[in-house]
């Protein structure tokens, strides 16, 4: 008898629980769990997921790139809708620069940073022939289609991409065969043609090994066709009939979902998969029954500018088929504070922060404890009240420094219960920024006034000033420890995207935050932090941003749009709360990380 080993070229493992990480190969891995003694594998899944909120709500648009790295591009209705595009990081849309022509109806293909969309319908004008590149930054018109086609599907590059099937008719009909190739400059005609005409087909793959699915072609709707570079041969059919759908892949390994069922042409949700020789529908489906447009590949996908039954809106979806199941990055209420107020401090973890300080108005030292669900009131405050202060440290031991009393270094010690003076800073000043512990934190910028660049180093007892910033400011944010810590934002003049890095001895400009901004809260680490709220050229946002030690990017936004506001936590478990949303507020929200979960099953003989 063949053994597992012989087969999987590994041995079964023998172990007290189930594993916690899965390896690269973990498809058919096996173990013996001998606490609940059962043989057990890792269990592939493919399941939806909500993805960030798109800026622009539309329909019949196209996009391109990954699941993590996608742009979405046009759509209808109407010419601002048009010309609207958006980039993706896997988290949230960020609004890029618009197309030159508003279309909807078009193909797209390419990546993130090197996009082609061809084809479609100018809203309230007629068929379109037009091809626009988008480089990372803009979008340049650039060889038209032989003929205006909408409803076209798209396969392969920005350099050499693939053209399929269409309409000259904005109605989708008459449908045609025709098929083209695109070099990076210019489209040709090629003799190969579709075995069915149609139009508002999906498609996936690349220039010379391609996938045409589905598409408007009574009276199937379920036509399939591979394309090895020269000809296109008929393919197994997909189950589920459907026009203006999502895909994503390749010629071997496709996913297409949701679109337009006939004979009705309700949304579907539906969701099916390719092997490179049959369709099998998966019983995962789109949380939005739909017709959309897809990136991505057959195991990592996404699902944009949808239509649903009520019309557009703004939802995006992932799909992901592996061991782990994702659950996506948000925010939620939490406990609000007893004492609405602005500028205050902050410190601690998701479940055990402490707030002191603020305007409310007037300084004031009161402090609150927060235990992951409510917050209490400390019966000592601050011995000096006072606002725009910073924190550092622990719930049960914090550091309070700086703040506007007028603009002082006084700097107090909380031991869980009371408030201590220790020793000032050097340079008294106000909206600065902190970082580490109780016995080693570090302060750096603020306001003097004017801006400050000054960092000084505490040793629990005592503040060294140290080297200065390279950009002073006041309002920024800031995290991390006494050796490692990360500024980032606040005021200059102007609102300001500088980020810098701190060894322990010297600070180092790096790349910028995606929006100026100030007076927001910060927390997490020199290498994975968040900007949480603040202010950028409107007057309060609730915009969140991250750093992963290279670069920022954006992440779902808060509930709640505020500013001069205080944080706590990591970038996985962070903490918001108070601020000004216009009026002062008590609002406390949490912030939850991306996570992932590995399935398992149980292997048992039938």
């Amino acid at each position: 008898m063949t053994t597992y080993n012989e087969i999987a070229g590994r041995r079964v493992n023998f172990l007290s629980s189930d594993p916690t990480y899965v390896d690269t190969n973990s498809d058919g891995q096996v173990w013996y769990n001998s606490s609940t003694a059962t043989l057990k594998s890792w269990l592939p899944v493919g399941a939806w997921r909500s993805g960030g909120n798109m800026n622009t709500a539309r329909s019949q648009g196209a996009s391109a790139g990954t699941q993590a790295a996608a742009i979405s591009f046009m759509g209808a209705p109407g010419p601002s809708v048009g010309v609207a595009s958006e980039a993706y990081n896997g988290i949230a849309w960020t609004t890029t620069s618009n197309t030159n022509s508003p279309r909807y109806g078009l193909a797209g293909v390419g990546t993130q940073t090197a996009a082609l969309g061809f084809g479609g319908y100018v809203p309230g004008g007629a068929t379109s022939n037009a091809t626009e590149k988008w480089n990372g930054s803009s979008w340049t018109s650039s060889g038209n289609l032989p003929t205006a086609t909408y409803g076209i599907a798209g396969a392969g590059t920005q350099t050499a991409a693939l053209g399929f099937g269409g309409s000259p008719g904005s109605g989708g009909t008459p449908v045609i065969t025709t098929t083209r190739t695109y070099n990076g400059t210019s489209w040709t005609d090629v003799p190969a043609t579709l075995n069915t005409g149609r139009s508002q087909l999906s498609g996936t793959g690349t220039q010379t090994a391609a996938l045409a699915m589905a598409g408007l072609n009574p009276p199937g709707f379920v036509n399939v066709e591979s394309y090895n570079g020269s000809t296109w041969t008929t393919v197994n059919s997909l189950n589920t009939g459907r026009i203006n759908a999502g895909a994503a892949g390749t010629q071997t390994s496709s996913i297409i979902f949701g679109g337009q069922t006939p004979p009705s042409f309700a949304r579907t949700n539906a969701t099916e998969l390719w092997n490179g020789t049959s369709w099998t529908t998966s019983p995962a489906t789109t949380a939005i029954t739909a017709l959309g447009t897809g990136a991505g590949n057959a195991t990592d996908a996404l699902y944009s500018i949808l239509n649903g039954p009520a019309g557009v809106v703004t939802n995006s979806e992932e799909w992901n088929f592996g061991v782990y199941s994702y659950s996506a990055a948000a925010w939620a209420s939490g406990g609000n504070m007893n004492t609405a107020r602005v500028g205050l401090g902050g410190a601690g973890t998701q479940t055990a922060a402490l707030a002191f300080g603020g305007f409310q108005p007037g300084s004031t030292g009161a402090t609150e404890l927060y235990n992951g669900t409510a917050w209490t009131n400390n019966p000592t405050g601050l011995n000096t009240p006072r606002y725009e202060i910073i924190g550092a440290g622990t719930q049960t031991a914090g550091l309070a420094f700086g703040g506007e009393a007028p603009p002082t270094g006084a700097t107090e010690k909380f031991n869980g219960t009371t408030w201590t003076n220790t020793g000032s800073m050097n340079t008294a000043r106000s909206a600065l920024a902190g970082a580490g512990t109780q016995t080693a934190a570090l302060a750096f910028g603020g306001k003097v006034p004017p801006s400050s660049a000054a960092t000084e180093s505490f040793n629990g007892s005592t503040w060294t000033s140290v080297n200065s910033m390279n950009t002073a400011r006041q309002g920024l944010g800031g995290c991390g420890t006494q050796t490692a810590a990360l500024g980032f934002g606040g005021y200059i003049g102007p609102r300001t995207t500088v980020t810098e890095s701190w060894n322990g001895t010297s600070w180092t400009t790096v790349n910028s935050m995606g929006t100026a901004t100030n007076l927001m809260a910060g927390f997490g680490t020199q290498t994975a932090a968040i900007s949480a709220g603040g202010r950028t050229s409107t007057p309060v946002v609730a915009t969140t941003q991250t750093w992963n030690g290279t670069s920022w990017s954006n992440l779902p936004s808060m509930g709640t749009a505020r500013y001069n506001l205080a944080g706590a936590g990591t970038q996985t478990a962070g903490l918001a709360f108070a601020g000004n949303t216009g009026s002062l507020t008590t609002a406390t929200e949490e912030w939850t990380g991306e996570s992932q979960t590995a399935s398992s099953k149980t292997l048992t003989t039938s």
